[in-house]
């Protein structure tokens, strides 16, 4: 991570959102009083079904150019960032903050080589690029032949492995932060399960904060040390995993867990 105000991370909060509201326009607020804490070194999941607000609360970290933070603040590393413009926020996006979104191959130029393409994101980012540890991240996300795959073209690939090259690429940033939106919903299981691991793997090694919205609160049973429970843009339950999980005390929350022993 650069050499920045974002870059001294002892003993700080790598994310923080306090009473935050905000929304799309004029239109009625998607966020309502938003308060969640992500630890140096932990992993978050805010679980809901589709049209949560999960997604939102991304997009507001990030810089959603439509989102319009109404009241509340974001803080990363204890650094204020929701009065920052569009421009200044992005700027966050890559050493700092990783972003992993739904579908990360349209980051992609589909008629160019990944190589080159991923030396300039490397580049725009001050890093060097190393093909030996580009196809160490190739091979962690089971992608084979990583080295001959650096030659191929993303149209000539399937939407699950372009997925799993911009994940990597995301990866290859180190960022102290990574915010993950749906990351495994699009693929298979063994894929599924090979992604999961290397945020485990990131988490463990590398000490990084991972803030994760997911449908599958059985996931974020497996990956997170405490869990938000979101409903109509709003959190209705938070709190270590084990809490949740064990001792529920909202009814929705009490339903989703149902659901999965249910399956």
């Amino acid at each position: 991570m650069e050499d920045n105000q974002y870059g001294s991370k002892m003993n700080k909060h790598a994310l923080r959102i306090t009473d935050l509201t905000a929304g799309y326009g004029e239109d009625t607020a998607v966020l309502q009083g938003i308060s969640l804490s992500l630890e140096k070194g932990q992993i978050l999941c805010i679980v809901g079904e589709s049209g949560s607000g999960k997604t939102s609360v991304i997009r507001a970290i990030t810089g959603w150019e439509d989102l319009q933070v109404r009241e509340g603040s974001i803080e990363v590393w204890e650094n204020e960032i929701s009065r920052l413009s569009f421009k200044e926020r992005r700027k966050l996006l890559g050493r700092t903050i990783g972003y992993i979104p739904q579908n990360p191959a349209g980051s992609f130029n589909p008629i160019r080589k990944y190589e080159p393409q991923i030396r300039e994101m490397l580049a725009s980012h001050d890093t060097r690029y190393v093909r030996s540890e580009v196809e160490k991240a190739f091979a962690r996300m089971g992608l084979d032949s990583p080295g001959s795959l650096l030659g191929s073209r993303p149209y000539e690939l399937s939407g699950g492995m372009n997925q799993r090259v911009a994940i990597a690429a995301v990866m290859l940033l180190e960022p102290s932060i990574l915010l993950c939106d749906e990351p495994t919903s699009a693929l298979d299981v063994m894929t599924a399960n090979l992604v999961k691991d290397e945020f485990i793997r990131l988490n463990k090694e590398r000490g990084t904060s991972i803030l994760m919205v997911t449908h599958n609160l059985g996931l974020a049973n497996i990956m997170a040390d405490s869990i938000a429970i979101m409903k109509r843009g709003r959190i209705v339950e938070s709190g270590d995993t084990e809490k949740v999980m064990c001792n529920p005390t909202d009814d929705y929350t009490k339903r989703l867990i149902g659901d999965i022993f249910s399956l």
